[in-house]
């Protein structure tokens, strides 16, 4: 088990710990995804130090199985 699974939704995460583990694209999609809105914001935490908050990475990690689901059903149906 990752030690992201084991945090609470209240926790929260920093670039180096998502990446690579959690998410699989680099720092530079993930920021481009952050700018066009295709993944949550960071939570500024001070001067140089941004964060996600677990539970709100959880929920985009669930939409997007959701919505893959929802293309293969649709490919098979």
């Amino acid at each position: 088990m990752h030690q992201f699974d084991k945090l609470p939704d209240s926790a929260f995460v920093r670039q180096a710990q998502l990446l690579g583990s959690v998410l699989p694209f680099s720092g530079t999609t993930l920021w481009r995804m952050v700018k066009e809105a295709k993944f949550p914001s960071p939570v500024k935490l001070g001067a140089g130090v941004t964060a996600w908050r677990v539970g709100t990475v959880r929920a985009w990690l669930r939409e997007r199985e959701a919505s893959a689901q929802k293309v293969v059903v649709g490919v098979d149906s």
